[in-house]
């Protein structure tokens, strides 16, 4: 999909891109085709120069050079193509704002669940991360990927997909969960466990020990990271429904991960309680 792109060069927006692909210049090569025949294109020097540029920063796999130009709403055409090296990535704190610590974070790259655990193996997220080209967050833009350079020193020099301007440029807002309602991704098991529920459970875990509110609070860290697969799918469907056939791309089938943590019920159903007590306690 980036070689179909125009509205990352200088100039051009949805506008101009969406003419240039109704006229069947629908990537860089039918435009440089187009030149070379001598048809009137618009700011043909820049969009010439910009095209030469970008092939060059395609070839070599430079993904952030792309990301740093388009829309945040647009980033997801960053993913089509380069799924292979595209992680997701969600992470848990301790809840007090920017000046929080990390406790643990999940990271999928679409066939394999790791999870980090502060005290235990939470440094080793930073050579495992160094593996891909592109990360997928929800709200990491604001949030987990400033966190994370503060707390653990870590450039994050990636390509990121944030999806929460990504589902806002469709019309898809709020929170994660609420947006996995909309698009029908519900979480039976861990329904009612929410971020407030996570600085919860890390806290009875660090009190009591009990491995049970650490599993659980995993299981819920890694829900919220491969519930970002099927939505940027989703969203890359929506978005390919809408543009010229020359322009449209192959998704890929959204995987089934095995889960290597196994929620409490007893944990879950505690979490529950605390979650409709906060509840009754707006009004």
């Amino acid at each position: 999909m980036i070689q179909n792109s125009f509205i990352h060069m200088q100039g051009v927006g949805k506008s101009t891109e969406e003419k240039l692909w109704n006229r069947g210049i629908t990537n860089w090569s039918l435009y440089e085709e187009a030149h070379s025949k001598g048809e009137k294109l618009p700011m043909a020097g820049t969009m010439m120069r910009s095209i030469d540029t970008s092939r060059r920063h395609y070839e070599k796999g430079d993904l952030l050079h792309f990301q740093g130009l388009l829309p945040a709403g647009e980033a997801w055409r960053l993913f089509p193509e380069f799924q292979e090296s595209t992680c997701y990535l969600d992470i848990e704190t301790t809840g007090d704002g920017h000046w929080c610590d990390i406790t643990t974070i999940a990271l999928y790259d679409g066939k394999t669940v790791r999870t980090y655990v502060n005290g235990e193996n939470l440094d080793d997220f930073k050579g495992d991360i160094t593996a891909y080209a592109t990360v997928v967050t929800y709200n990491g833009k604001s949030f987990d990927i400033p966190v994370i350079r503060r707390v653990m020193g870590i450039p994050m020099e990636m390509a990121h997909i944030d999806l929460r301007y990504v589902l806002g440029s469709l019309g898809i807002k709020g929170g994660l969960k609420r947006c996995e309602e909309i698009l029908g991704l519900g979480r039976t098991d861990l329904a009612g466990v929410d971020g407030y529920a996570a600085v919860v459970m890390w806290n009875q875990y660090k009190k009591t020990g009990e491995r049970r509110y650490l599993e659980t609070l995993l299981a819920y860290n890694v829900a919220d990271t491969v519930n970002m697969e099927p939505l940027l799918v989703e969203a890359c469907r929506m978005r390919r429904d809408t543009i010229p056939e020359g322009a449209r791309f192959t998704l890929p089938a959204t995987g089934n991960p095995a889960t290597p943590h196994i929620p409490d019920h007893g944990v879950i159903e505690e979490m529950r309680r605390l979650h409709r007590s906060s509840q009754g306690n707006q009004w």
